[in-house]
């Protein structure tokens, strides 16, 4: 880790903003690597307390996890303070019913689950300009994780949700056309057993109650301005309602 990069200070930087600071124009110095960016996660985590994680790919390619606030995560129809250039993705959210420690394999990672929802992420980074921001930056923010929404249980996901779960969209009442990623719950599993070592790693094992998400089915996309979200699976829906930052 490089001796100009104090992980404390760029958590201190991220902090404020969670606060009500105005975002920041990135991390100076970066991180250097990815173990000074979890570093800056974990010291994130120490100030507001965890309990959700999020799947995400570094630069679009390395797969690494964000450790995100539980107090971030909220229950469908909650209303949420967001700036005006935030973003919206449809995810699937699996909600422990276990602790999973550290060499849990797939069997183990599956059985922990105890129910899968469908939720929302906001998208949000404490950085003023996510397109500018360097890969390592994001992932120090928690990949810019903005917030959990909780909707309803996934009827059938038991079955393994091998297909397209039929995902539709709204954005203040208007039908939103957007292609939908396909994930199977095999495929959750797997990252959920990978982070459950890495959770360890970091200080932060995976505990009943803990929430994670996998991946975008759809998005992310921009709110523009939207006030209204609100998505539909089979018989599961959520929603939330948003005020300016």
């Amino acid at each position: 880790m490089s001796a100009a990069f104090h992980p404390e200070a760029a958590a201190r930087a991220l902090l404020a903003v969670h606060r009500g600071a105005p975002r920041l124009p990135g991390l100076t110095p970066p991180p250097p690597d990815t173990a000074a960016a979890y570093a800056v996660q974990r010291a994130v985590i120490r100030a507001l307390g965890g309990g959700a994680w999020k799947m995400a790919l570094l630069a679009g390619r390395d797969r690494h996890a964000g450790a995100l606030p539980g107090q971030g995560t909220v229950r469908t129809g909650a209303c949420l303070p967001l700036p005006a250039d935030a973003c919206i993705e449809v995810e699937t959210a699996l909600v422990l019913g276990a602790d999973l420690p550290a060499g849990a394999g797939p069997a183990a990672a599956a059985a922990a689950i105890a129910e899968v929802r469908l939720a929302f992420e906001l998208v949000a980074p404490r950085l003023a300009d996510r397109k500018a921001a360097q890969p390592l930056e994001l992932m120090a923010d928690g990949f810019g994780s903005a917030g959990i929404v909780l909707g309803d249980v996934l009827p059938g996901w038991r079955d393994g949700m091998r297909g397209p779960l039929g995902i539709e969209l709204w954005l203040d009442g208007r039908r939103v056309a957007a292609p939908e990623a396909v994930a199977s719950l095999a495929e959750a599993v797997d990252f959920l057993a990978w982070l459950a070592g890495h959770a360890a790693a970091q200080d932060l094992p995976l505990c009943r109650g803990d929430v994670v998400i996998t991946g975008a089915r759809i998005g992310p996309l921009p709110l523009d301005g939207a006030r209204i979200a609100r998505a539909r699976a089979g018989g599961a829906e959520v929603s939330a309602r948003f005020v300016g930052a």
